[in-house]
């Protein structure tokens, strides 16, 4: 059976390039920001098994989660599953 993941962390590079995106695609937008940050970090806790979602074509040593316009990629560690936003 397969191992259930524990832990979903961010990476300081996934939480930068997070505020990168929204900065950008929500300029002058607030609620808008609000809505599409609390959509794609609520995604990545629907991560229930790590071979859960298709790996991504482009980095195929990650696995993805599709959130509206946004692809969350991610890797597992020994439970623990580590985010990368493209």
């Amino acid at each position: 059976m397969a191992e259930k993941v524990t832990k979903v962390v961010w990476t300081r590079q996934a939480r930068e390039a997070l505020t990168s995106i929204l900065d950008y695609r929500c300029k002058g937008v607030p609620p808008a920001r609000k809505i599409i940050r609390n959509d794609i970090i609520n995604s990545s806790k629907e991560i229930v098994f790590a071979k859960q979602f298709q790996k991504d074509d482009i980095y195929p040593q990650y696995r993805r989660l599709i959130v509206r316009d946004y692809k969350v990629l991610y890797t597992e560690k020994k439970g623990v599953v580590c985010t990368k936003t493209k």
